[in-house]
């Protein structure tokens, strides 16, 4: 396999832990072309140590990505960072490409965190991760797609300087198309205290027990911050992190062959019909509905 897969005993689906399908041995970034791939698209559930990146020229069917649901269409792209879980399909051969970036080559980009909070596509608890261009903006950015695949066939020194260059102004490009674009470029210090929210967040939502540990975090009092996300995300912050929190407890019942018990002990909450109350108030879903309704392919 040119993707490197590991998965738990009894797991619902795998993990990607690497790619090559350069043939290069050591993965740091990674390109293929859709229509060179067999086993691709993927109809089960799995996901990626890394950040995977799907440019969609040609493809018509349904992808679900951290149980959302989204149309997969001609000139779709979706971006996925590591840990998220994902599924979809095509009723026609897709083309395109697939980029998968390791952390380090990601780090390399985006030294700082606030850097990466520019790009509200690869932020997980905020956003959408699919952008449908139209024909002449897929056009327009394919032959920054067609450079990095030519940079890395010839295996030049120094390929990989030139690869992030092109692959930064792809995402900038794709930025500026992002549909609250232009409301982020006039965006506040509330907004970009929210952003840094939302990354904080997912480093210690297990954590913190309390919105004041993130405020004292950031060095602002809870009512600015309070105010900041809900301004930016039409919800409180205590809202943002439990979301955040149901999040990783689809993942566990669709990954795992935790018990629900369990899975709310991993989730630092004691009390398991608590963990239902809540999960089934956040889902509409019982622990165990919400496994069984995902834990097989999509149709």
């Amino acid at each position: 396999m040119s993707e490197g897969a590991s998965a738990q005993a009894a797991a619902a689906f795998p993990t990607f832990e690497s790619s090559d399908f350069s043939g290069a041995g050591a993965f740091y970034f990674d390109l293929v072309r859709l229509q060179q791939r067999d086993d691709i698209p993927r109809a089960f559930l799995h996901r990626h140590n890394y950040y995977h990146l799907l440019w969609m020229t040609t493809a018509h069917g349904t992808h679900v990505l951290d149980f959302e649901q989204f149309d997969v269409r001609d000139h779709s792209v979706f971006f996925l960072s590591p840990g998220q879980v994902h599924a979809w399909t095509s009723s026609v051969q897709p083309s395109g490409y697939v980029l998968n970036i390791s952390t380090d080559f990601f780090a390399q980009m985006f030294p700082r965190a606030d850097d990466i909070a520019k790009f509200p596509f690869f932020q997980m608890t905020r956003g959408t991760p699919a952008i449908y261009l139209t024909p002449a903006q897929h056009d327009a950015m394919l032959p920054l797609l067609h450079a990095i695949e030519s940079e890395l066939a010839d295996r030049r020194e120094g390929r990989f300087d030139v690869v992030r260059s092109y692959l930064l102004i792809l995402l900038t490009q794709l930025r500026r198309l992002y549909p609250d674009g232009e409301s982020m470029q006039r965006a506040g210090p509330g907004h970009a205290l929210a952003k840094r929210f939302a990354l904080l967040v997912e480093t210690h939502y297990l954590d913190f027990a309390a919105i004041g540990q993130y405020a004292d975090t950031l060095a602002v009092s809870e009512r600015q911050l309070n105010d900041a996300v809900k301004r930016t995300m039409g919800r409180t912050a205590s809202q943002f992190v439990q979301e955040r929190v149901v999040l990783e407890a689809k993942r566990l019942l669709t990954n795992t062959d935790l018990g629900v018990a369990e899975v709310a002990f991993q989730l630092n909450i004691d009390d398991p019909a608590y963990f239902a109350r809540f999960f089934k108030k956040h889902t509409a879903h019982t622990p165990g509905d919400f496994r069984k309704k995902y834990c097989r392919p999509l149709d």
